[in-house]
Order: C-alpha cells, then structure tokens, then sequence
C-alpha cells in the first residue's frame, strides 16, 4: 500500500502565546495522516518561542529569526519543509478536522493543480460567525490568476500548494509585509497551473483587537494597488483591454473605498478613477456622495436640528 503524500504545515508565529494553542489543536485533530509541523518564530517578544519548544517533543519543528515579517517567516519554513505539498497556517486561526484531507483529494484528482483553497469564516470580537467573501467569485482553475488579479480572495490559511511549485516562483516576497504578501503569492503560483477549490468553510479566522488587518486596510493605496498594477503591467499581453479596464475599475473601487473615510481625497481619487473604467458608475458615484466626511457632518447638524 503507497504511504500517503507528506503535507507540512506552515505556521509563522509572531506574539501568539494568546491564540497558538489552539490553532496547533486544530492542526493535531487533522484526519490526514501524514503531516509534519514547521513553526517558525518571528522574533516574539513573549513567550511564543518558549511555548514553541514544549511541543518539539510531538515532532514539531521549531524554528527562529530576528523579526522580518510573515512573509519571510514563511520562507524560511518553506526552505526546510520535506512535505510534497505545503499548508500555511496562520497561528490565530484554526483549521476544521478535514481541512487537509479534502484538498489532498482535489490535488490527487488533477495533477495540474498547483494550488486548492477553501472557504473561510471569521469569528468577530462580538463573538459573531461570519463567512469571508461570502459574494466574491473563487478563482478557480487555469485562469484563477486572472480573479486574483480582480479581487483578494484567499487568506494564507486557506491555501495549499505543491512544494516544488512554490520553491520554483521563489516563495512569498519577503519585502511584502503589510498584507500584500499572500495576494501576490497566490497570483504567482496561480501563474503557474490550476487552482482548485473546497466548496466548504474548512478555515476559522479568529478576529483580535488591534488586528493588523484592519489596520492594512487604511494604506491598500501604497501596498496592494502598487503590487496589482506592477503585475498588470507585466502581464498585459496576456490581457484583454476590457479585462484590463476590469480589473483595474474593481481594485480602484475596492481599495478606494476602503481608504475613502480616513484619506478622502487619495480615496476620492481612486473612486473617479473606478469610475472612468466604467466599474459600478452609479454605485461608486453614490458612495463617493453619500460617504464623503462633509456628506456626514451635514447628516449629523441635520439630526441634531431636527432633535
């Protein structure tokens, strides 16, 4: 009988004494059989390193570096890794039991596919479920690069990937560190084959105060969209004008939104540059009306003159 395929999992930790324990429960209640743990501490400042160590006695490799960010965490990890297929994992989320062994499925079925996601749902601080890209398109299959370039989708979390294709583009890049890292890794391996897709919520994200999500939301202009439009850049020949003015009008609106409140006029900017690619006019038109800070110091005099 074949022994199966060995996954590694893929965990940076940075600080994660609060959320590590359960996230590695997750990963030892994993179906798949064969599994080998690479952690790699970031350079915490508490005792994530300590706690790290007490479970190298379950097999788990432990690794550490200065502080140099997710992304390069996970190279490092990925250097050493002797799995042929490698699952990350992010130290404040969890896994559901199946996770791996579903998407081993996807990737024994097609040996095209470099790459399967999941669905994902995230726990609020209220303690709320909720799921993550509940109406975007997944990017499945040969052409999942051309979504990934319209649209975030995967977390690192969700993702699995064949150890040979990820060391061929190099890994994540190192110099990414404020969320940009993963959209532009799964770009680069989705540039390499198919990617697959678990029509399932088999990944938790468990939301933290002072999450660094929220805070990378506020400065997309200056990290995701420079990284988006370097890649459309250096694949235009392989797209249409009209897929061009689409991914370009969605990220605008995207990213212009997010930032429009905390830097009106770079977000205003975006929106009128949606706009002029014909993304959702009337929608971002509105939003750029009915969001703007004037917009809502009216509404707010209004409210108290009617009170």
């Amino acid at each position: 009988m074949t022994a199966p395929p060995l996954v590694s999992v893929v965990i940076p930790c940075y600080n994660a004494t609060a959320t590590l324990p359960q996230t590695l429960a997750s990963v030892r209640a994993q179906t798949w059989p064969a599994i080998e743990v690479v952690a790699v501490d970031d350079g915490s400042r508490d005792g994530t390193l300590a706690l790290l160590r007490t479970h190298e006695a379950d097999g788990f490799r432990v690794l550490s570096q200065a502080n140099a960010g997710a992304a390069a965490a996970r190279n490092t990890a990925i250097a050493v890794a002797k799995g042929e297929v490698l699952a990350f994992l992010d130290s404040d989320d969890t896994w559901h039991p199946e996770k791996i062994a579903r998407q081993m499925a996807v990737f024994a079925a097609s040996p095209n596919t470099v790459m399967v996601g999941c669905r994902a749902e995230v726990i609020r601080l209220d303690g709320t479920r909720e799921p993550v890209n509940p109406t975007r398109e997944p990017p499945i299959g040969p052409d999942a690069w051309r979504t990934l370039l319209h649209h975030s989708y995967y977390v690192p979390s969700v993702v699995a990937a064949r150890t040979a294709t990820t060391r061929a583009i190099g890994g994540f890049t190192a110099r990414y560190r404020a969320g940009e890292d993963d959209q532009d890794f799964c770009i680069r391996l989705a540039l390499r084959g198919a990617a697959g897709f678990v029509d399932a919520p088999l990944v938790t994200m468990h939301q933290q105060p002072g999450s660094l999500s929220i805070v990378h939301l506020s400065r997309e202009h200056e990290t995701v969209l420079p990284m988006i439009l370097a890649h459309c850049e250096a694949l235009a020949d392989r797209l249409s004008p009209r897929e061009m003015r689409d991914i370009l009008g969605a990220r605008y609106s995207q990213i212009g939104r997010n930032i429009y409140l905390g830097a009106p006029a770079v977000g205003a900017r975006l929106l009128l540059k949606a706009i002029a690619n014909r993304h959702d006019p009337l929608g971002d038109l509105r939003y750029l009306l009915t969001a703007a800070p004037w917009t809502r110091r009216i509404k707010r005099l209004l409210n108290i003159g009617q009170g």
